[in-house]
């Protein structure tokens, strides 16, 4: 056991010592298992020797789905140990994951699939939705313009996820506070949890839930509508 896994081992866990928290990373659990769920919708049960057969949109949807199960194991094994600077992170890559999964559903069919699946960043792309002639790019500010009809609230939790993912003053905030004016500094390595209150831990726990909701939303959504045209 390493000095690190000593130190938490020695603390209570998030949900131990605040057990009201325990039903929502419980119910991303839960999440974690939809995701096999929208899969098998996805993929069918082939008859006989028949394969079912798979499109552009259908290698983007399963990409997506396999990389939040992943994100949601990752959360799922550093929030309940404090390791925010690992959980939250991935919130974000969650809300990218949200993002591009909104834009392929409101955009003309497979024009948003075929981008994705080039291997190019979409910010080199223009916008499918703009108008003819428009030079308008696929940036992260105009993926959130998109999705905000659908998710009024991604904005927020892009902006403080964001500030998790590179090195900013949250993170120095996480690790030393400052008393009396700047006079003195105060800090302990690795960080104190006490600098983690409820709130802040039931907001990430939150847009995490909240985010994989709706990549799920809209993947069993394509799901739904495959079925629809499925021969029986």
């Amino acid at each position: 056991m390493t000095r690190y896994d000593s130190y938490r081992a020695g603390q209570q866990t998030v949900t131990a010592r605040f057990a009201q928290l325990e039903p929502s990373l419980r119910f991303l659990g839960s999440q974690q298992d939809a995701h096999f769920d929208v899969v098998s919708r996805l993929c069918g049960v082939p008859s006989d020797h028949d394969s079912v057969p798979l499109f552009e949109i259908d290698v983007v949807l399963l990409s997506v789905l396999n990389r939040s199960l992943d994100l949601i194991d990752g959360f799922r094994a550093t929030f309940d140990r404090w390791n925010l600077t690992s959980a939250a992170p991935q919130v974000r890559m969650q809300v990218d994951n949200l993002l591009r999964l909104n834009l392929v559903l409101i955009a003309p069919p497979n024009t948003v699939a075929k981008l994705l699946l080039s291997g190019e960043r979409l910010s080199r792309h223009v916008d499918p939705l703009a108008p003819p002639g428009s030079k308008v790019k696929l940036t992260d500010s105009k993926l959130r313009e998109h999705a905000r009809p659908n998710f009024p609230w991604l904005d927020r939790v892009y902006e403080n996820a964001s500030e998790w993912v590179h090195f900013s003053g949250t993170h120095v905030g996480v690790t030393m506070q400052l008393e009396h004016e700047g006079a003195s500094v105060f800090g302990r390595f690795p960080s104190d949890i006490d600098v983690y209150p409820y709130d802040f831990l039931e907001q990430v726990l939150w847009a995490m839930n909240e985010t994989t909701a709706g990549v799920l939303q809209i993947a069993n959504d394509f799901a739904a509508g495959k079925e629809q045209v499925r021969p029986q």
